[in-house]
């Protein structure tokens, strides 16, 4: 595959779903890794909101270090996270999005069994979730 779209979040379900789209991309292709924070309200003061979002760039950057040889860019979004999948893989074009199936995210306190649920039901690529 040439462009796979890889939710990430530092959460073990992320970590395998990288680990799968690396297995699954063409020796010229591009892993974009897509990490998004929750917005500024009530809820999340911001401080905590500019935590979040220094924490995702953080994990993106950490990530694409550990594996110089291969063409990987990170992309920070902000809002919620299973729109702002579609909506990035829809813009980007690619080939496949990655999620995991479920897990606690390390950026936001939200569960990732109903993003991926969301994604499944919403996108207009094709889905892999991984256990």
């Amino acid at each position: 595959m040439k462009k796979i779209l890889v939710a990430y979040d530092g959460s073990e379900g992320s970590e395998r779903a990288f680990e799968k789209a690396l297995g699954l991309l063409d020796e010229d292709g591009e892993i974009i890794l897509l990490a998004v924070t929750p917005k500024a309200t009530e809820k999340l003061d911001r401080n905590a909101y500019r935590e979040a979002k220094k924490k995702a760039k953080q994990l993106i950057s950490d990530k694409i270090k550990e594996f110089p040889d291969i063409k990987i860019k990170g992309v920070v979004k902000e809002g919620d996270v299973a729109e702002k999948i579609i909506e990035t893989a829809n813009k980007i074009d690619c080939d496949l999005i990655v999620l995991g199936r479920k897990g606690v995210s390390e950026i936001g306190s939200y569960l990732l069994g109903s993003v991926a649920d969301k994604v499944v039901k919403e996108a207009h690529k094709t889905v892999m979730l991984v256990k």
